[in-house]
């Protein structure tokens, strides 16, 4: 694949995903704002307990299926592959829905010991059977990296459900809101890529092509699934072992905490999965986009997180009300979390890119269960949220260092390289806490210490790594 055509895909991905966002997730976080004030933590909690079933049986349902087939070069099947894929997710879909009415949302709900489940856990089986049933449309635009429509879907599903559910939460539906939510976004995202694709699934189902993806969609396949248990664990262990309030809280926490880094991992994630595999042949490369994505996601993402370290108090007196201080301690050691993830670029990706998914999945098996459950349960039993969080720091850290072992194998990525990097952002983080700290050592009132000490932190940040932000776009458009 030429040169030139892969800058102009990229610079084109990084653009519309960027756009994405700034306008989904930007917006989705304004609602969630909203909402906190309108709701107790309680709904936050029960919504999470739900999603953290629905999200599992999600990552089942795909059975790999989506990586597989945007990672398998364009040949005469491929047709017959998507056909295939989508009788088989279609089929799956609806017995997810028959067995969350059946038998499921009543077990979701006995595990939790929360009755308030089954009514929900019922409704957003909707929401599941409307994600798996786009899986194939979705893989075609990702093939043909037309970030522009993905984007576009993506900002239609996101302005609607965002409407309607400020709009039942002050209509006092409560913790529904939360749920209409998640199932308007569902079926207008759907619908949309359905309009969009210009294709329509013939009545072909081949299993012998299902058997030639098994290889590569086993690997990813259990992959996701460890990947999402071992980063939903604490949600499940806090939602089995305390309430629905205090999972409220935990999850507001790591909302904030993750609020930027998530997006930007999943912006690169989308635009550099399809390009690695496009170039897997060309090592030199991948290593060139994964030490610039390594660079530019520290760059983004410090100053969010210094800010939640340095403010958490005052940000959740200010925005969100007393009845949330509780997530003050947590979201302060979940946003060093989230700088510890966002300093290693996107390896998964990488090794996934590369043919090389089985080395993705022994990773996270082993940091799962040997790391993160262990961390977390007793985190939980003995300090609280806030062992928790420390829990997530940890195994956060084991991952991003195994991670970089076999970038180094893979890719040739030098200690040296990884340093000179991430230098810049680092020392401009620590410029900007200490600013954020000496300004708070003047005792102003919450909204001060935001306008104020932010706002002084950032500028000195801003100025420190402009020209470094700039060097590295530069820098990436030449490849």
């Amino acid at each position: 694949m030429a040169v030139a055509s892969v800058k102009s895909q990229i610079l084109s991905g990084l653009k519309w995903n960027s756009l994405s966002v700034f306008a989904t997730r930007g917006t989705d976080f304004l609602v969630k704002l909203v909402l906190a004030r309108l709701l107790l933590p309680e709904a936050f909690g029960v919504v999470g307990m739900a999603m953290v079933i629905i999200g599992f049986l999600g990552v089942v349902s795909d059975m790999g299926l989506f990586n597989a087939l945007v990672q398998k070069k364009q040949d005469a099947q491929t047709d017959d592959r998507y056909a295939t894929a989508f009788w088989l997710l279609l089929a799956l879909a609806t017995g997810f829905v028959i067995s969350f009415f059946v038998f499921l949302s009543p077990l979701g709900a006995s595990f939790y010991n929360e009755p308030k489940l089954i009514p929900i856990l019922n409704a957003l089986s909707i929401y599941l059977f409307f994600s798996i049933s786009d899986i194939v449309p979705r893989v075609i635009l990702t093939r043909q990296l037309n970030f522009k429509k993905l984007v576009r879907i993506s900002i239609s599903g996101t302005a609607v459900s965002s409407v309607i559910a400020v709009v039942l939460a002050l209509s006092g539906f409560g913790v529904w809101s939360l749920v209409m939510k998640y199932l308007v976004s569902a079926v207008t995202v759907s619908a949309s890529y359905w309009l969009n694709i210009g294709w329509k699934p013939r009545f072909v189902f081949r299993r012998e092509l299902l058997v030639q993806m098994a290889g590569y969609s086993t690997y990813t396949q259990i992959n996701s699934i460890l990947f999402y248990f071992r980063h939903n664990l604490d949600y499940l262990i806090i939602g089995k072992l305390m309430s629905a309030h205090v999972l409220g809280v935990y999850t507001l926490a790591f909302t904030l905490s993750e609020v930027l880094r998530a997006q930007l991992y999943s912006i690169f994630n989308k635009v550099f999965f399809p390009i690695y595999s496009k170039v897997q042949d060309d090592r030199e490369q991948i290593k060139n986009y994964y030490l610039k994505i390594m660079k530019l996601t520290a760059i983004l993402t410090f100053p969010v997180s210094i800010i939640s370290i340095g403010l958490a108090e005052d940000l959740i007196l200010v925005f969100f009300g007393e009845k949330w201080l509780e997530a003050v301690a947590p979201l302060q050691i979940l946003s060093v979390a989230s700088m510890i993830f966002a300093i290693s670029g996107t390896p998964a990706e990488v090794l996934k890119g590369i043919g090389k998914p089985s080395v993705g999945f022994y990773l996270n098996l082993l940091n799962t269960f040997v790391v993160a459950v262990p961390l977390i349960y007793l985190g939980m039993k003995h300090f609280g949220l806030v062992g928790v969080a420390f829990a997530v720091c940890i195994h956060y850290t084991t991952s991003r260092i195994s991670y970089h072992y076999f970038m180094k194998k893979y890719i040739q990525v030098t200690n040296k390289e990884v340093f000179e990097a991430l230098k810049p952002p680092l020392f401009a983080a620590a410029i900007m806490f200490s600013i954020i700290y000496c300004i708070k050592m003047l005792d102003l009132k919450p909204i001060f210490n935001i306008l104020f000490a932010g706002t002084a932190g950032l500028l000195a940040y801003s100025l420190y790594l402009i020209g470094e932000f700039k060097l590295a776009f530069i820098q990436l458009k030449k490849r």
